[in-house]
């Protein structure tokens, strides 16, 4: 049933990756660039979500090493001490906000697959789902999360928000 999970997750960011990817792909880059979406911190393009997801996917991999190196990441990181979602918000726009729309979508790519590899890698080490192994993986609460979870709210869950709010105005 594990393998079933792991695949599930997997397959699941890989899905709703390439949801994303495909509604995007045809739309041209002045409308890419067009602030029409009610997005994190006002109106938004679609090259701002993307830049958004690549910016919790980079943070997502940096927690990751970090702990791999045995040490406790910055937490959110990149020059944030606080959970300041619209400063962070923000800071991915501008980071994450290539001059050509391609160059976005292979940095996208690559971070996408790099998660996909971790919890590859991560499911045959028996971590996935292990509670209490990442000490990053706890919330403010004190409550532990296993690293399925933290996988899953930064990407699975806001592919599907970006794809629906595209959806919204195309």
């Amino acid at each position: 049933m594990k393998k079933e999970l792991r695949a599930l997750l997997s397959k699941n960011i890989q899905k709703e990756y390439n949801k994303l990817i495909s509604i995007i792909a045809d739309i041209n880059r002045k409308d890419r660039l067009t602030q029409c979406i009610e997005g994190t911190g006002g109106l938004v393009s679609i090259a701002d979500l993307i830049a958004y997801q690549i910016g919790w996917g980079t943070l997502l991999l940096t927690w990751y090493k970090a702990e791999l190196k045995r040490k406790m990441p910055e937490m959110p990181g990149q020059g944030f001490d606080t959970w300041d979602y619209v400063g962070l918000a923000h800071h991915f726009y501008k980071k994450y906000h290539y001059d050509g729309y391609r160059k976005q979508e292979q940095k996208f790519h690559k971070i996408v697959q790099e998660i996909i590899d971790m919890v590859e890698h991560e499911y045959e080490r028996n971590h996935l789902d292990a509670i209490g192994i990442w000490d990053w993986c706890t919330l403010k609460s004190g409550k532990k999360w296993p690293l399925s979870k933290w996988v899953q709210v930064n990407t699975v869950a806001p592919y599907k928000k970006a794809a629906s709010l595209i959806k919204k105005v195309i």
